[in-house]
C-alpha cells in the first residue's frame, strides 16, 4: 500500500497484512527507529524487512505505541538481532513487562503469541523525542488500548495512532 500523500523523508511505511501492525521506520540523523514491531509469527518478515530499509546500519530504537501483540510480538526478535536497542513502551503495564505476566498482558487468555522482551523506558504523554532528525510528540491515547500512546510530529503533521497511519 502506498499512502495517499507523501511521507516525510526518511519515514518508511513498512505495510503488514493481517494480523499483524505496520511498521513505521524513521530514519534520520544520529539514530533509526522503529514503531511497533508486528505479530510473532511474522517476526522473521519484520527483521527481513527493517534489514532491507536499514541497509547493515543498527536499529536504534524500538517504540510500541501499546501492548497488543500484533504490535509487539517481534520485540523479542528484534531485541536478540540488535543487543544495543532501545525499547521504547507505554507505562500502563511496564510492570506486567517487567514480572513477564503473559495473563495479566492479555496474551494468554486470548491466544495470542508473544515471547517475552524487556524495555528500557517508558513512554510519558506530554513529552518528545527526536527522530529522523525531528521532535516527535507523544500523546495518552486510550480508546483502543487503555494505555496506547500516539506520536506526533507537527512540522509534516504526520500521526502515529498504532494502528492507523495518518
Amino acid at each position: 500500500m502506498t499512502p495517499a500523500f507523501p511521507l516525510p523523508h526518511g519515514v518508511t511505511l513498512l505495510e503488514r497484512g493481517w494480523l499483524s501492525s505496520n511498521n513505521i521506520l524513521i530514519k534520520g540523523p544520529g539514530r533509526c527507529a522503529l514503531v511497533d514491531s508486528g505479530y510473532a509469527t511474522h517476526a522473521a518478515q519484520t527483521l527481513a524487512l527493517v534489514e532491507a530499509e536499514t541497509q547493515g546500519h543498527p536499529l536504534d530504537v524500538l517504540i510500541n505505541t501499546h501492548l497488543h501483540s500484533d504490535h509487539c510480538g517481534g520485540n523479542a526478535a528484534l531485541q536478540a538481532r540488535y543487543p544495543q536497542l532501545q525499547t521504547l513502551i507505554p507505562p500502563g503495564q511496564a510492570h506486567h513487562v517487567a514480572q513477564w505476566n503473559a495473563q495479566a498482558l492479555s496474551y494468554t487468555p486470548t491466544g495470542q503469541l508473544c515471547e517475552p522482551f524487556s524495555f528500557t523506558a517508558t513512554l510519558q504523554a506530554n513529552t518528545e523525542l527526536e527522530l529522523g532528525g525531528q521532535l516527535w510528540q507523544v500523546h495518552a491515547a486510550p480508546g483502543h488500548d487503555p494505555n496506547s500512546v500516539v506520536l506526533f510530529e507537527p512540522q509534516s503533521r504526520l500521526l502515529l495512532s498504532a494502528d492507523a497511519l495518518w
